[in-house]
């Protein structure tokens, strides 16, 4: 089996994207990016809603990442939970109390070159297609304040862009994946649906004998280390006039001791160019591999 067992999670299609735009809204809140992210927040929580909308979507139909979901029972008053705004109209209907819906996502972006790209996909789900076209448009964000991204400080959320990049690059995980968002409605909070989610990212990186890496706020931090990850940096983004308190995540790394050597994935993809290219570049193409793999493990990487 390429990946580990699901369990009681399920992967992710696109008609799941208005509930996980809720999920994400209203967990997300409580962390410190979003705040310096996301300042109008209470003014515009429809364009919230739609920037995580146009984020899972892409990530559920990009073939380089997987996204799953936790369920549990419905509870009607949820959003007494949060201080988020969740606004009336989020494309997804709340069923009777009890029900199961979704209260978790993870989404983790698979290593560059990935063996394994696009086989743990449901592409089922009647918004595939049409419910893409729909929320990229409404996410452009090339005139605010028209068009959604007005909860934005823009500013804020470029340079933290630069900023987690240059951490990365510093500490050379280009090559790992990346748990990209984990998030649970603060609902379902102390039920241990984190802990799975997290659990089965860990689990992944063991099996592909890949390192993984997360950028993780205040709130995810001790239930990663818990894991096995090891802090790396700090990326910290310094207060100014728009907000003196600034932003602050850990880098963390899990699975450190694979960087050494070549990866199962890695050996694959290096004998299929071989098979591809004429027998007069297997030569060239050895030697390019080999400098490359003398490269990585005497710098510090690049992004």
């Amino acid at each position: 089996m390429a990946f580990p067992p699901l369990g009681a999670l399920r992967i992710a299609v696109s008609d799941d994207v208005p509930r996980i735009s809720v999920v994400a809204t209203a967990a997300f809140r409580y962390s410190p990016l979003f705040d310096w992210e996301r300042p109008d927040h209470e003014k515009y929580p429809e364009d919230t809603l739609s920037s995580y909308q146009t984020q899972f979507l892409n990530a559920i139909q990009s073939d380089d990442s997987i996204v799953l979901v936790q369920e549990d029972a419905y509870i009607r008053n949820e959003n007494d939970k949060t201080t988020a705004i969740i606004p009336n109209d989020t494309g997804w209907t709340a069923p009777k109390a009890g029900a199961q819906v979704i209260v978790a996502v993870i989404s983790i972006k698979l290593e560059p070159g990935s063996s394994h790209k696009g086989k743990l996909k449901n592409n089922k789900g009647k918004y595939h297609d049409k419910f893409l076209s729909l929320v990229i448009g409404l996410c452009s964000y090339l005139t605010p304040p028209n068009d959604p991204g007005r909860d934005l400080n823009r500013r804020h959320y470029d340079d933290w862009g630069t900023i987690s990049a240059a951490a990365r690059k510093k500490n050379g995980v280009h090559n790992d994946s990346v748990v990209s968002m984990i998030a649970v409605h603060p609902a379902y909070w102390r039920r241990g649906h984190g802990t799975k989610l997290a659990t089965w990212a860990r689990d992944l990186a063991v099996k592909h004998k890949v390192p993984q890496c997360v950028s993780a706020a205040p709130m995810s931090q001790c239930l990663f280390m818990s894991l096995g990850y090891k802090q790396l940096d700090v990326i910290v983004a310094e207060g100014d006039e728009d907000d003196p308190r600034g932003a602050k995540t850990l880098l963390l790394e899990f699975g450190r001791e694979y960087r050494g050597g070549l990866s199962k994935s890695r050996l694959l993809r290096w004998i299929i160019r071989v098979i591809r290219n004429p027998i007069a570049k297997v030569v060239l193409i050895a030697q390019r591999t080999l400098s490359r793999r003398q490269v990585e493990s005497s710098e510090k990487g690049a992004w």
